[in-house]
């Protein structure tokens, strides 16, 4: 009994104690504040190029062309755009491939070609309207991005093919990553359509274009 008696008298002078050191010269009780230490953390270094004041736009391309009722071949072309406001542009394009051989010469066989010469040419230009719809960014690494959009176009122009000119609409969707303030890359996918008459029926063909190309703005 005599020992907890002791315990107990050891205890409470132990927490007096503590208690008169917290106190502060007025009686109250000196509590400091917590100091929460956050861990460092690495921030993404994303480079920020875009369009400034630049408007026109003017670059190359090449890629592949399908045209109908033909096997692809490789397309070359030119373009330009102005930048009308920040969503919207026009751009024209003049692009040129040369026919590959049909399904028809291939069943004919013997060397067979139904077209020859400037015939096989295949030529077209156009001017569309375009809209970028998703403005975002392009991750290359974890710590690297470029902007860029994706975006429509829709217009029409005209085709030289088969020794004859038709009328074509033109349609599709690309994207643009912007390397630099005035450079950029940009990968499209375009159709050409037009009727045509090169086969028993008069029918509208429709010409899968995919390519990717520099432009620079200026």
């Amino acid at each position: 009994m005599a020992n907890r008696f002791q315990q107990f008298l050891l205890a409470s002078a132990f927490l007096g104690a503590t208690l008169a050191h917290a106190d502060g010269a007025d009686g109250s009780v000196d509590i400091k504040p917590i100091v929460v230490v956050e861990p460092d953390s690495e921030q993404r270094e994303a480079y920020e190029a875009q369009i400034d004041t630049e408007f026109f736009e003017i670059g190359a391309y090449v890629g592949i062309l399908s045209i109908e009722d033909f096997t692809s071949s490789e397309v070359f072309g030119l373009k330009t755009s102005f930048h009308a406001t920040e969503d919207f542009f026009l751009q024209a394009n003049l692009g040129r491939a040369e026919a590959g051989i049909s399904y028809a010469e291939e069943q004919a066989g013997d060397g067979v070609r139904f077209l020859a010469g400037d015939d096989r040419k295949y030529t077209y230009y156009n001017l569309l309207v375009g809209y970028n719809i998703f403005p975002g960014e392009t991750f290359v690494t974890q710590s690297l991005a470029f902007n860029s959009a994706f975006y429509i176009v829709a217009g029409a122009g005209n085709t030289e093919f088969a020794g004859d000119k038709h009328f074509t609409l033109t349609y599709g969707s690309g994207y643009r990553i912007i390397l630099k303030d005035w450079l950029t890359v940009n990968i499209d996918f375009r159709d050409h359509t037009f009727k045509s008459e090169l086969s028993a029926d008069k029918k509208r063909n429709h010409n899968l274009e995919f390519t990717t190309g520099i432009t620079a703005f200026f």
